[in-house]
């Protein structure tokens, strides 16, 4: 009967193998529609098993990771001298420590009596300045308070302008009226809060400077510096960072590498306020150490 085509045995078979692939193509086909609509559905969950499980009422709209950068908390400290002097390097007119703690999300300004001489020296933290320099005087300061400082800038009386009229105008609290007149500036402020021109700015840190002395005179300029953070120590600011600080460090001599900011991006956008109702936490420190 084979020989005639009439092998029914064989037709049987050869049915049966047809509708056994048919189902093993159906079966792959199902597999792989599940599959792909699987991974949609991972994907639109940003790759999150957590996602599935939202708790009840919890709207799943919002980005997965909005939570994890909210509660990135990041450690450590940074210290930053900061020095200002005349044109020709021959006065020294303040200097003022900078700590910036992450942990605690502060900035601390510390004045420093640069009057001062430490006790194995002959020469105060200005004329060491003055003298040899601030590389000189980051050793004695370190040596003195038993710091170590990270980093430094040293402004001259024309950069000290430069950056706030880069930066623009700033709010100082004043505690009595004040009236300077001499040959070189007039300068006249009122009792509160006084909004100062680059050009102001100026003049109060050098009226400060004439008027004051040692820890005082630092303590006075250190809240122009907080003043300066909380003009200028923003979100705004922040979006235009890297063109200002191109700018701000030709203002300076400085050991601060645009490789030193660029890697320091991340940290100085977790100190910003996030929200309209947190303020920056940048003070004066009450005493000098």
């Amino acid at each position: 009967m084979a020989r005639y085509g009439l092998d029914l045995q064989r037709k049987y078979k050869n049915k049966k193998r047809k509708t056994t692939i048919f189902i093993c193509v159906f079966l792959c086909f199902v597999i792989l529609l599940g599959s792909v609509s699987t991974l949609l559905l991972w994907k639109s969950l940003n790759y999150d098993f957590n996602n599935f499980f939202k708790p009840e009422g919890e709207s799943t709209t919002a980005p997965a990771t909005t939570e994890k950068i909210d509660s990135v908390v990041l450690q450590g400290e940074s210290l930053f001298l900061v020095a200002v002097t005349s044109d020709d390097g021959k006065e020294t007119r303040f200097i003022n420590l900078i700590n910036v703690d992450l942990s605690k999300k502060t900035i601390k300004v510390i004045p420093v009596d640069h009057t001062l001489k430490a006790s194995d020296s002959k020469v105060s933290f200005a004329k060491t300045l003055e003298a040899s320099g601030v590389k000189d005087l980051v050793s004695q300061v370190n040596s003195f308070y038993d710091v170590t400082v990270d980093r430094y800038a040293v402004f001259t009386d024309s950069g000290f302008k430069s950056v706030y009229r880069a930066l623009g105008d700033i709010t100082v609290k004043i505690n009595e009226d004040l009236e300077y007149d001499t040959p070189d500036m007039f300068l006249e402020l009122s009792r509160g809060d006084n909004v100062l021109t680059p050009e102001k700015t100026y003049k109060y840190m050098k009226y400060i400077c004439e008027t004051e002395k040692g820890y005082e005179c630092s303590k006075l300029n250190a809240e122009i510096i907080v003043a300066s953070f909380n003009a200028f120590f923003n979100n705004q600011t922040f979006l235009s960072a890297d063109s200002l600080f191109s700018k701000l460090i030709n203002y300076c001599t400085t050991d601060i590498t645009i490789v030193d900011f660029t890697d320091s991006k991340d940290e100085i956008e977790y100190l910003l306020p996030k929200t309209s109702k947190e303020k920056l936490k940048v003070f004066v420190s009450e005493k000098e150490f």
